[in-house]
């Protein structure tokens, strides 16, 4: 009997995983699990009443934790973009659909001791010999290319070799 993957989570990272390992020479069954009604994970794509698409984008809003916690802020930035908005553009009407979200430097940052918290995270699978594999943003790189990237590593990891392209 061939082997089984089991890819948790939906995300771009765990699409970018499935996929790869599915293009092996001798793919393993892959098995997604996802605990959401849809695939994508924080990238999400949404159609306004006039047709006109908005992306959501990774990371666009999570109100959880200290951000939650902002959230009168993160309105006031909101009325600050849109006001911008209008006046750049020159908008009449207020937006069908308007997020904000505040990155410290205009990057998305990792909380101090991310990185060795990854490190000791995966020094434990490997002295466990746990047949587990990290990806995707809260792990490393929040950028969308990042996260198919760490997909593509979790596929090479757990084949040993380079899936076809």
């Amino acid at each position: 009997m061939g082997r089984t993957v089991v890819v948790l989570g939906g995300g771009i990272s765990g699409l970018a995983a499935s996929y790869h390992l599915s293009r092996a020479p001798c793919p393993p069954k892959v098995v997604l699990v996802e605990s959401s009604e849809r695939l994508g994970g924080w990238i999400r794509s949404v159609r306004g009443p006039n047709g006109a698409i908005f992306e959501l984008g990774p990371r666009g809003i999570r109100p959880a934790g200290a951000l939650g916690a902002r959230t009168l802020l993160l309105e006031l930035f909101q009325q600050r973009a849109q006001e911008a908005a209008a006046t750049q553009l020159g908008l009449k009407e207020m937006p069908s659909h308007c997020l904000v979200h505040l990155h410290k430097n205009c990057i998305p940052q990792y909380t101090l001791g991310h990185w060795q918290k990854l490190e000791s995270a995966r020094q434990f699978l490997t002295a466990h010999r746990l047949p587990l594999t990290l990806a995707g943003a809260s792990y490393e790189g929040v950028a969308v290319n990042d996260c198919i990237e760490s997909g593509r590593q979790a596929a090479v990891s757990v084949l040993g070799t380079e899936p076809n392209s």
